[in-house]
């Protein structure tokens, strides 16, 4: 393949993309949001507790 091909090929895939896609509904966002929200307060809530062990355990100077 060359270069104008592989163009071709990534407009035509792009274009499919933008067809098949829709904007999300309110409660989907919302849903979205709740995940995210979640997601990013249990990755907090692990670091805070690996620091507080490294702390605990005084391999890590604050």
């Amino acid at each position: 393949m060359n270069i104008k091909e592989l163009f071709l090929n990534f407009i035509s895939d792009s274009k499919r993309i933008f067809i098949v896609s829709r904007k999300p509904t309110k409660d989907e966002y919302k849903k979205m949001l709740i995940i995210i929200g979640i997601g990013i307060i249990v990755i907090g809530v692990i670091g805070f507790v690996i620091q507080l062990i490294f702390n605990l355990a005084g391999l890590v100077g604050i």
